[in-house]
């Protein structure tokens, strides 16, 4: 007879036989390249050397994040482990939050890092990060969300990813861990 709980434990174990991986380095190297185009395509003005250390540190980061936080293939699923005490951390403002601070670092010029939100306050509620060039309207920026692919970075325009009507993050709900980054005369790093 198949009882609930040994259906329990046959979805548990598919669902850790899914886990994903971040891809070779090889893959990986061909991701930053690809990406590094995207954002160059965002404006002349975007330097290409910018462009390539963004890529290669979202890239690097996000697959480094995969490794912590060991995502199952379907998000929502790692969302349900995380959500019952099962894994710690792996949300996507995790995600976000986490890699952030590694793009923030970068000092760019000619790209602007935004924090932003789709579907806030639903049960729907992703975060990600948009990418413009310096002075661009956020609207015609890249996404860049590490959690959707479970460390293989996702990117896109926003216009084109349809599924999430990306707004700004107000400066309100920054993250408190992002507020020494973004406030630093309101929050400074000890």
């Amino acid at each position: 007879m198949f009882t609930v709980s040994r259906f329990c434990s046959l979805l548990l174990t598919l669902a850790l036989a899914c886990c994903v991986t971040p891809g070779t380095p090889a893959l990986r190297q061909e991701r930053a390249r690809q990406l590094s185009l995207d954002l160059q395509q965002l404006s002349p003005t975007v330097s290409t050397r910018e462009a390539d250390r963004l890529a290669t540190t979202a890239i690097e980061e996000s697959a480094r994040l995969s490794e912590d936080f060991k995502p199952l293939a379907l998000p929502w699923m790692n969302n349900g482990l995380v959500n019952t005490g099962l894994r710690k951390r792996g949300l996507c403002y995790q995600w976000r939050d986490d890699l952030f601070p590694f793009l923030f670092r970068l000092n760019l010029k000619t790209l602007e890092l935004h924090l932003t939100s789709s579907k806030r306050d639903t049960w729907l509620e992703h975060h990600g990060i948009i990418v413009t060039a310096k002075g661009q309207r956020f609207e015609d920026g890249l996404v860049i969300d590490p959690w959707r692919n479970g460390g293989r970075l996702w990117w896109g325009l926003r216009k084109n990813d349809k599924g999430h009507p990306w707004v700004p993050l107000p400066r309100e709900l920054t993250p408190m861990v992002l507020r020494p980054l973004l406030m630093p005369d309101l929050y400074p790093s000890r």
